[in-house]
């Protein structure tokens, strides 16, 4: 009998006992703050002096803010929304056949409710930072505007002048000649220099996936162009000139809809055919793209090296084959005797690792000691690097003994490598056993991108761990909003100028009062919005198999997109509850039109701000800063050269490749989302475009570090989350239309687009086979050019280098 001694040891134990407490404190950490303000706030029931009195127009306003969301099921939307948007020189009495349902409104609001003080019947909106649409907001949005304009010189200024002086940062690629040209030495010379490069020179020195990051930048500005330029220069007059002038002192909302009068004879109408238009125009754009994108995927494809391209990843392999020598048996009989190069399966090799991680922590002291030539400290690590040295080598010993026999220190997954593309492609496709749990087969991450600690879990434990993973996901989303909730409360300006003396004159300013409310609201949620990263890539490396860092990143594009979809793009419809929210959708799913129409057109000067905001981040991130301090640091020690790999690569939580996919995705999103209510958007978004290709179109190819790629795949979840987006975008305009058009034509003419776009969207996930090579190339695999390899070997790195 075969004695699995896999299941003795206590390493994933170890691990999971250390992550227990950390998902506790974290839970506990959320709830103590909503204690905290729980505590700190007096229970305020809702009251107002005169209700009689109140007309529609402040009950549904009372109402929306409320965050109430349970509406009485004969309680028109539509009136609900007219009055909402009803200016007070053009108010009206409600009609008789709708007074009960006012009267209903009036009624729910007026029902005493906890509170929380100065937070009572705060929405997630409000929560947030994210404010209503006020009289106010244009000189709010010039102010951020001159204000962001002149960040973005200052950091563009700024990061020139650096990028000059210490050009091993800025241009360290230039040092290793991989760049396909040099970039002028001149003080804006790599704005010249980021135009010169095209998609194919960022494909063959960054690789795919970082070219199509460019190239999505390229694709969004294409499409902002095409559907901005009408909506700018034909439908904004419209609405100023025609819409009914609805929108009164609010001088920001006369180019969009809110400008345009409830029932407007014609120009809802018109709005339906831009609907039509926009969503054509997208998958248009969305469809050409990705057919370029398979193209260059295909060309990728073949020039894949090996081992990484003869070779597959094998999970959950049974006790009988839990060995080299017996997986490479299994594999033969299969394909043939000869057919596979090597197999190797994963090992335990905890005790290795770690005197590996000792004696490369005292060559690094070695190599600072031998850089300030310090004779006795020299002596000391030359001492203990070579006592070191020999403990790694007779663990290497121990290991090796161990293989030969089945399960011991193996794990259940390996890597195949064979010695032709055909048979490793084949073996994918294949089923070995009626047990699904067995011989899982993929495809294998980049040989210099595995986290190999990763396959060394056992799946028993691995199942639990899962199970933690995911039920901290769902805390980040939790608790979000009571940190919000605290940090919103104490930095309000109201807070602020009680406690701090300097915030009360700036509170007696208009125009200081505006641009808080304009811009610190909206830098606010950026700055904790970019911590949202790291919270998914701790969880991600903590409780998930990811397997390579580039998975990793794939995995948090799709968390943090869906984070900023619902806490950034959703959340005025969230109300004061996500759960309540959802749960009175699952109900009555067709309150989903009425719900977005009553909502988002409420705050589109807000996103005005966020997405002008935007372009400062990006000329900030071309300063560099946290590489350029970690460069000084490591210069002390070590050499430029070595220096400058020490502080490579960028922070990978929020500067990394899945990060910034997301937000390029959610950008555009953004931006197609609120086109038709407030079309100066279209602009902005073009402008953070525009930058994103100017700072990383050279970011990318000079400065930063070459990452592991997968092949474009961010590429394409990008254009599948502009596809969400747009469903969004058809649902939030249908509930517009319904509710304010003289009647159902125009909403029901945008709702059949629903269906086209459900149509279109499956077309879209059917029609390409993009993830690999057809039969007729795989016979030609010889033949095709191969790029270098970034490493020779799928075996562990701490038993097969020195």
């Amino acid at each position: 009998q075969v004695h699995d001694s896999r299941r003795d040891h206590l390493f994933p134990h170890s691990l999971l006992l250390l992550h227990i407490p950390i998902a506790m404190a974290m839970a506990l950490a959320a709830a103590a703050l909503w204690l905290c303000i729980l505590r700190a706030s007096a229970t305020a029931p809702v009251s107002f002096t005169d209700v009689h009195e109140c007309s529609a127009h402040d009950c549904s306003l009372m109402l929306l803010q409320s965050g109430a969301r349970k509406l009485p099921r004969t309680l028109p939307h539509k009136a609900i929304q007219h009055s909402a948007h009803s200016s007070s020189g053009q108010k009206k009495a409600p009609p008789a056949h709708k007074a009960a349902d006012l009267a209903a409104v009036k009624t729910l609001i007026k029902r005493p409710t906890l509170g929380l003080g100065p937070m009572a019947r705060k929405t997630a909106a409000e929560m947030t930072g994210i404010s209503q649409n006020g009289a106010g907001d244009l000189q709010a949005f010039l102010t951020a505007l001159v204000t962001n304009f002149g960040l973005i010189c200052a950091f563009l200024l700024a990061a020139s002048v650096l990028r000059q002086r210490w050009p091993m940062v800025y241009s360290g690629n230039v040092a290793v000649s991989d760049i396909p040209f040099t970039p002028s030495t001149s003080l804006f010379g790599w704005w010249s220099a980021s135009d010169m490069v095209t998609i194919d020179d960022a494909v063959e020195y960054a690789g795919l996936d970082q070219a199509m990051l460019l190239n999505f930048a390229e694709l969004a500005m294409k499409l902002l162009m095409r559907i901005g330029a009408p909506m700018i220069l034909v439908i904004g007059p419209m609405h100023f000139y025609y819409g009914g002038d609805r929108a009164e002192g609010d001088n920001l909302s006369r180019w969009g809809m809110a400008n345009v009068v409830n029932f407007h004879p014609w120009l809802y109408h018109v709005h339906a055919v831009v609907v039509w238009m926009v969503v054509l125009t997208t998958q248009s754009v969305i469809f050409a793209s990705m057919r370029v994108f398979v193209a260059r995927r295909e060309i990728w494809l073949k020039g894949l090296p090996a081992p990484r391209s003869t070779t597959i990843l094998v999970e959950g392999i049974p006790m009988a084959t839990c060995s080299d020598r017996a997986l490479k048996n299994f594999f033969e009989k299969i394909f043939g005797a000869g057919a596979v190069e090597k197999a190797v399966v994963i090992k335990d090799t905890g005790d290795l690792v770690e005197k590996v991680k000792q004696r490369d922590k005292v060559k690094h002291e070695l190599d600072t000691a031998i850089f300030k030539r310090d004779g006795e400290l020299i002596t000391l690590y030359g001492s203990q690097l070579l006592d070191l040295e020999k403990e790694v080598k007779a663990e290497k010993a121990k290991v090796a003994d161990q293989c030969a026999t089945l399960g011991g220190i193996h794990m259940t997954c390996g890597f195949v490598t064979f010695k032709n593309r055909r048979n490793a492609e084949i073996a994918k496709k294949m089923i070995y056993t009626p047990d699904a749990d067995e011989f899982r087969v993929d495809s294998p991450p980049d040989p210099a991108d595995i986290i190999w600690s990763d396959l060394q879990h056992e799946p028993s434990v691995q199942t639990l761990r899962n199970y933690m993973g995911w039920l901290l996901t769902f805390g980040v989303f939790w608790a979000y909003m009571p940190c919000v909730l605290g940090i919103s409360y104490f930095a309000s300006l109201d807070k602020l100028k009680k406690t701090v003396p300097i915030f009360r004159h700036l509170a007696e300013s208009p125009a200081i009062s505006a641009f808080w409310d304009g811009m610190i609201s909206a830098y606010a949620l950026q700055l904790f919005m970019g911590l949202v990263p790291t919270f998914f890539c701790f969880i991600s490396r903590k409780f998930f198999v990811m397997k390579s860092e580039a998975m990793l990143q794939y995995r948090v594009q799709n968390w943090y997109f869906n984070f900023m979809m619902v806490y950034v793009l959703l959340v005025t419809a969230v109300g004061s509850s996500l759960l309540s929210t959802f749960e009175e959708l699952v109900q009555r799913p067709l309150e989903i039109f009425p719900l977005l129409a009553t909502t988002l057109p409420l705050a589109t000067h807000f996103y005005l701000n966020y997405m002008g905001l935007q372009s400062v981040t990006h000329a900030q991130n071309l300063m560099r800063l946290s590489q350029l301090f970690k460069f000084k640091a490591w210069a002390t020690m070590l050499e430029e050269p070595e220096a400058k790999k020490k502080s490579e690569p960028e922070d990978q939580d929020y500067y990394g490749v899945g990060s910034r996919s997301a937000r390029f995705a959610f950008m555009l999103v953004l931006s197609l989302t609120f086109c038709s209510l407030s079309p100066l958007i279209c602009a902005l978004g073009f402008c953070n475009f525009f930058m994103c290709r100017k700072v990383y179109g050279y970011l990318i190819i000079f400065a930063e570090k070459r990452k592991p790629d997968l092949g474009g795949v961010f590429f394409e979840k990008q254009l599948t989350h502009v596809q969400h987006g747009l469903f969004i975008y058809i649902i939030l305009m249908t509930g517009v239309l319904l509710e304010r058009s003289p009647n159902s034509y125009p909403g029901l003419f945008v709702g059949c687009s629903l269906f086209y776009m459900y149509h279109s969207y499956n077309k879209f996930h059917s029609s390409f086979q993009w993830e690999s090579l057809s039969f007729t190339d795989l016979m030609k695999d010889d033949l095709h050019k191969k790029r270098d390899t970034t490493r020779a070997t799928y075996e562990q790195p701490e038993l097969y280098e020195s």
